[in-house]
């Protein structure tokens, strides 16, 4: 069985701290809420297995080696009059199509070239949400033969749901025709009740 390779993200740092007051007090220096920034994306690659490459537009002439905070996360500057959007934009166009790279960004531009080189993306208000939410394992479903996607599997609590709803039918009586002269939907039997509820847990196990 072939490995799944490990998520890497390529995060447009500054986009990312103005999406939200994590990452900003009243005063604070922008180096601060870069600090700020890279502890929490730290704390996050640990926990998720993810590499992240976080990058910065750069003041100066001189360009900034690039550096780590953590295993997991690797910061780069660009150097002016380059931007971060022109580093993210080179290294999407280098890793052209490969399914285990994710951009983060709000910028429409950022955003439309990884879709050009077929490599997705997420907004940073909506990163957000995964950076300060609990883990939660991939759930891209897995292509079938014919080439179209299976169904995801049912979380528990839906299991819970549709595994209650059927014995409830199972344990109903017939009864009589609806007001309108249709039929109102039958009991399950036994039988089919143990079918679906088989079929349910198998999915939910995969």
């Amino acid at each position: 069985m072939v490995a799944t390779k490990r998520e890497h993200l390529l995060i447009d740092g500054y986009n990312l701290i103005k999406s939200s007051q994590l990452f900003q007090g009243r005063g604070d220096a922008l180096e601060r809420a870069r600090s700020r920034l890279q502890q929490a994306l730290a704390a996050y690659g640990r926990r998720a297995d993810k590499h992240i490459t976080l990058y910065y537009d750069g003041i100066g002439a001189s360009p900034r080696t690039a550096r780590t905070s953590g295993p997991h996360v690797t910061i780069e500057f660009s150097r002016y009059p380059q931007q971060a959007d022109d580093l993210i934009a080179r290294a999407v166009a280098q890793k052209h199509g490969a399914k285990w790279l994710r951009v983060i960004s709000s910028d429409r531009a950022v955003q439309r070239c990884a879709a050009r080189h077929k490599i997705r993306s997420t907004c940073s208000e909506d990163f957000l949400d995964e950076l300060t939410g609990p883990v939660r394992a991939p759930s891209a479903p897995a292509p079938t033969r014919d080439g179209t996607e299976s169904h995801p599997p049912l979380d528990p609590g839906e299991l819970d749901h549709w595994e209650d709803l059927f014995r409830k039918g199972a344990d109903q009586a017939p009864s009589t025709p609806a007001r309108d002269g249709t039929e109102p939907h039958p009991p399950l039997p036994p039988g089919e009740l143990d079918r679906w509820e088989a079929l349910f847990r198998k999915r939910a196990d995969r």
